[in-house]
């Protein structure tokens, strides 16, 4: 069963380092970078058009594939995004946004594809699906 299966526009920014800083009274407090917490809101805000009803629970099979701009200095013999950002952080920042929203807790997901691309409009594929025999 697809639980979802979307288009997210815009250009896709891979999950920093939490950063830290010290309150006035010492506590020690942890956030995201400004691009990936923006990025991370712009996810959310597309794909609640198409959540289910209530985050789903059980085994998950997600895809992602991104498209990055292509860097107009770049030769056009240079075929694959090698450079940063990588496909594992850029995943991170999709899946954190998800959680919760989509599904109950990342740790669902069983299987993870992900891949990235130059195009002409950047951004995110995402199919999001239920593993076949699990509990609906």
């Amino acid at each position: 069963m697809i639980v979802l299966e979307t288009r997210v526009y815009g250009l896709p920014v891979a999950q920093g380092r939490p950063r830290a800083f010290k309150t006035p009274t010492g506590q020690i407090r942890v956030y995201d970078p400004a691009n990936a917490r923006d990025w991370k809101r712009t996810v959310q805000a597309q794909v609640l058009t198409n959540k289910p009803e209530v985050p789903v629970d059980g085994p998950l099979d997600v895809a992602l594939y991104f498209v990055l701009p292509r860097p107009k200095s770049l030769p056009k013999r240079v075929k694959f995004p090698t450079k940063r950002p990588d496909a594992e952080n850029l995943s991170k920042a999709v899946l954190d946004a998800m959680q919760g929203v989509i599904y109950r807790d990342d740790s669902q997901i069983v299987r993870l594809s992900v891949a990235k691309d130059y195009g002409d409009a950047p951004g995110v594929w995402i199919r999001v699906e239920m593993m076949n025999g699990a509990a609906q």
